[in-house]
């Protein structure tokens, strides 16, 4: 909730600071083109397509950006997935109760990654971070290395180590894959684009109005329109940044996780050799 509030009243305050801007612009206009005459612009243009051209560089980039990582945490979580189901297939291998104990393990260590990301969570406002469970992140590293732990004291039996190499790596995939996911959560870009896009979307809006000037009237939804374009683009721009957080969000990804936690079977007794 703290995010969300935070992000609608930074695009509330630019929408209003840009109609401020746009009605501002309008009567400098008006007063320098009775100062100087409505003809005294030409030279006016070139600056103005300069910043509008720059604004519409950095807002494109941004958002690029910005899908370009949501895309890439959606896939993040696909390929945990995968490496989740690789590894429980693998653990197989060892055979018998160790077998069972493993997998055991592992599927305790997927339900807490499952419930660290459905568990209620918040915004870190100074250090611009997802703010999780400190219990649940501790209980997720207990269990990584209870479940590493315990694959690493079976490898010494020479009938497991087969087993080893191939259960080990990929253990070693899943507990990297969800470091990338940790990565991803805070990566973003550097705070000093977003006050750039604040402050050249207020410029542009001196601008737009200033230009508005040598119209006969005022037109208040083309000013509201431009500043509300201008807002809301702002504002997917940092909802994209927090898909958890926001309204723009990856949860319906988050089923892949809970299908491969539901297709887990423990290994049957009568296939090892158990009675």
């Amino acid at each position: 909730m703290v995010f969300l509030l935070f992000a609608v009243a930074i695009a509330a305050l630019f929408f209003v600071g840009a109609l401020l801007a746009l009605r501002l612009g309008r009567h400098l206009g008006s007063r320098y083109r009775k100062q100087n005459g409505v003809d005294d612009v030409g030279g006016l243009a070139t600056v103005e397509g300069a910043i509008f051209g720059l604004m519409g560089l950095l807002l494109a980039f941004t958002i690029s950006g910005a899908l370009q990582r949501f895309d890439d945490r959606r896939q993040l979580v696909i390929q945990e997935a995968t490496a989740a189901t690789t590894a429980y297939d693998r653990l197989a291998l060892f055979g018998g109760d160790d077998a069972r104990n493993l997998q055991s393990l592992l599927k305790e260590y997927l339900r807490a990654r499952i419930d660290l990301y459905r568990m209620p969570h918040d915004f870190l406002l100074l250090q611009r971070a997802e703010d999780f469970s400190d219990q649940q992140e501790s209980r997720l590293v207990e269990l990584k290395n209870q479940l590493w732990n315990a694959a690493v004291a079976a490898c010494p039996q020479p009938n497991y180590r087969p087993a080893c190499g191939l259960s080990l790596p990929a253990l070693n995939s899943l507990f990297e894959v969800a470091r990338q996911r940790a990565g991803a959560a805070e990566k973003h870009p550097p705070q000093i684009i977003f006050f750039m896009l604040f402050g050249l979307g207020l410029a542009c809006s001196l601008l737009a109005g200033f230009g508005m000037a040598a119209g006969a009237g005022r037109s208040w939804i083309h000013m509201t329109i431009f500043a509300g374009t201008l807002a809301v683009a702002l504002y997917t721009v940092t909802d994209m940044e927090y898909p958890r957080l926001g309204l723009i969000r990856i949860e319906s990804f988050d089923h892949f996780l809970g299908d491969a936690y539901e297709q887990m079977r423990p290994v049957p007794a009568e296939s090892t050799g158990d009675q």
